[in-house]
């Protein structure tokens, strides 16, 4: 594509020139078009490695949006490993498992055979946390629990661990085992060096080959853990010591480091400790305490079973202070009843290894729940809200409802002030943040404020060397009315999806904000819809995303999963459809303590979080059609408040530069001149 035609935006701080190479290496005489039949250079992948590889070697932090299209992979994995190559390890962090498969498996090989020498001096590793792995401990252990030795299916699992190739990884396996949480290690159960497997166990293992490695693989909660691990103690971390952390996807650190430095706290976790004691033979303990455990957690939980809301904070439910005394009464009985448990599990069986070593797992277990529960209900902490959701545990008639417990960080910024940014300045390393929808309005001013990144940041904000104006069209129908939850509107607006599917012959994705709307929408559909319709939740996402590429003509009906991740290229997925501008939901619990938090400190929670959060939302949306230089579409937005409010041009402004049209006379020729393909089957 001719540069004229490139939609490039780019905006740095702190940046210098070009890292010396660089450009010869992405070049069209490099080594990437050596290796690569069909290479084309993008000038923009190329400005995304130069950001990164500078904030590298100066030890700065670095904001880089990277459109589709981009290359983000090896714009950051190529200064990766020049790093490597110098003696620097670095930590690439994704957050799903699909991304880790793809580094490991294709990319960093990849990049590795470009350098002469670098497949012998740079080793890497996938790094998984402990509870993927089976715990030879645990298996022989378990050789005493009556349950398990009677279920089929737990002889699989010893047959497959007697295998001599036998990694160990739940990966691997090749079935489900439901009761795998009784086979791993946890921080509490793993006696380290003191165990009799410590030499062959799996988990350790691959610890030791990550030691050996200058680039590790892991998931954005490993690397939380481990940086909450080292908040209490600097040595107590599983991760080897590292020169730089590069996270992609990085969209999604806020909500994972919420859930990290946070505390959950189910209503079936303290039957759930009691039930794993009961099943472990020979334990001479008195039953009674168990017992005593169970009926304090229903105790306990009871006020919070009957709140009559699906989500509330514990001030709703504990209005008064008599009934915030009494659940903290509560609180502290079931603390009191879980250490007495730990002294008895601690005092029992000191001559009988086998036995001592399970009790010994055991009271660690009871110890760290004591700990969570005390923090949830007694930790004073003006940067935490304490919140509560109701669920349906299990499916049939005869689930039952359940209660978990938070205490949730309202602001992670702080935590990671000492927990990341601090810590990686003292090394003198840096952090890279990269993601195809990481910036707001143009620049970080969210990410800036949400995670606290430091002033001198080097930023890019890099757009996709597709040439939207000609691939695709943004459709916002101004006749429809604002989103409202009445009749009349549905009904305007399951005519409009109608319109656009007949004219898109199916093939379409349709975003929806809500689970009720899709219900909705789809439920008026479902019986009239000339093409085959798939609803998320009716099969697992991976078999609904086959099916959809295998009925050609298909509509997928999909919420928060389906916004991004999915690769869907070519014609069968032609067309996008958005109910309307994510926004987050205003009366959650976590999004009402942040939204107050900003009022409180003088700001807009509309402009400076809401908005934010919906641009990157719709972003990711918006980039489902448009994967390749040859797809071709059209991304329907049918919420009219982008036309009528004054925060709309802001959200258009910032999307990919599609042709736009808000009368269906426009998206008709569009869709005639631009994407009807040849053999378009007509319903």
């Amino acid at each position: 594509m001719a540069s004229s035609n490139r939609k490039t935006s780019r905006k740095s701080r702190g940046h210098g020139g070009p890292p010396e190479g660089l450009e010869a290496f992405f070049g069209p005489d490099g080594p990437l078009a050596e290796a690569m039949p069909g290479y084309e250079l993008r000038r923009e992948q190329l400005e995304v490695a130069e950001a990164i590889e500078h904030a590298l070697r100066v030890g700065k932090p670095c904001l880089a949006e990277a459109g589709t299209g981009v290359g983000k992979t090896l714009a950051y994995l190529v200064p990766a490993v020049r790093a490597a190559l110098e003696g620097k390890r670095t930590i690439i962090s994704t957050h799903t498992i699909s991304l880790q498969s793809q580094l490991i498996e294709k990319d960093i090989p990849l990049v590795l055979s470009l350098f002469p020498g670098a497949e012998e001096r740079v080793s890497f590793e996938l790094m998984k946390g402990r509870g993927n792995y089976l715990c030879k401990q645990s298996l022989n252990l378990a050789q005493g629990d009556l349950l398990l030795m009677t279920d089929p299916q737990f002889r699989r699992v010893r047959k497959w661990a007697a295998a001599e190739d036998c990694t160990g990884d739940l990966a691997d396996l090749g079935f489900t085992f439901s009761a795998w949480s009784e086979l791993i290690s946890t921080p509490e159960t793993c006696r380290g060096q003191e165990c009799s497997f410590y030499n062959t166990c799996h988990y350790y293992r691959m610890r030791w080959a990550a030691a050996e490695s200058s680039l590790i693989v892991v998931n954005h909660a490993l690397f939380f853990s481990d940086l909450a691990l080292r908040l209490t103690d600097s040595q107590s971390g599983f991760l080897p010591d590292y020169d730089h952390v590069i996270f992609d996807e990085a969209h999604h650190l806020e909500d994972v480091a919420t859930r990290t430095f946070g505390v959950e706290f189910s209503s079936k976790r303290l039957s759930g400790v009691a039930d794993r004691i009961k099943h472990v033979k020979g334990l001479d303990l008195d039953r009674s305490r168990l017992d005593t455990l169970e009926m304090l957690g229903s105790a306990l939980f009871a006020p919070f079973l009957e709140a009559g809301k699906s989500s509330f904070f514990f001030d709703d439910v504990l209005p008064k202070a008599s009934t915030r005394q009494e659940a903290e009464a509560q609180g502290s009985a079931a603390c009191a009843a879980i250490s007495t448990l730990q002294n008895d599990l601690l005092k029992i069986a000191r001559d009988d290894e086998v036995i001592r070593d399970r009790a010994d797992g055991l009271a660690r277990i009871c110890g760290r729940t004591r700990e969570e529960l005390h923090r949830l209900f007694f930790e004073k902490d003006e940067n935490a809200i304490r919140w509560g959701e109701i669920s349906t545990g299990g499916r049939g008639p005869r689930s039952e409802p359940r209660v978990t417990l938070y205490l949730t960080p309202i602001s992670v910024a702080a935590v990671l002030e000492d927990a990341l940014w601090k810590r990686m300045r003292e090394r003198g390393g840096s952090v890279t943040m990269v993601s195809a929808t990481l910036a707001n309005s143009g620049g970080f001013s969210y990410q800036r404020s949400r995670l606290g990144v430091p002033a001198d940041a080097v930023e890019a904000v890099i757009g996709s060397p597709f040439d939207f104006k000609k691939q695709a069209m943004l459709y916002v129908p101004g006749h429809l009315p604002a989103p409202e939850p009445t009749a009349a509107y549905v009904d305007r607006l399951v005519c409009e999806v109608e319109r656009i599917l007949l004219l898109s012959g199916g093939r379409a994705f349709l975003l929806f904000t809500s689970r009720y709307m899709l219900n909705t929408v789809f439920d008026r559909l479902v019986d009239r819809s000339p093409f085959p319709l798939f609803r998320q939740g009716d099969l697992p996402p991976g078999k609904l995303v086959e099916a959809f590429r295998a009925s050609g003509t298909g509509c997928l009906f999909g919420t928060q999963t389906f916004w991004e991740g999915v690769d869907i290229q070519g014609e069968s997925l032609s067309c996008v459809i958005i109910d309307k501008l994510p926004f987050a939901v205003p009366d959650s619990p976590i999004t009402r303590a942040r939204t107050e938090a900003i009022t409180q400190a003088g700001g807009d929670w509309f402009r400076d979080y809401s908005i934010p959060q919906a641009q990157i939302r719709l972003k990711q949306g918006f980039g489902r059609l448009i994967r390749t230089r040859d797809d071709r579409g059209i991304v329907c937005i049918l919420d009219s408040r982008i036309l009528s409010r004054s925060y709309g041009s802001e959200f258009v402004k910032h999307l990919p530069p599609a042709a736009r049209a808000s009368l269906w006379p426009r998206v008709e020729r569009f869709w005639r001149e631009s994407v009807e393909p040849s053999d378009a089957q007509a319903p």
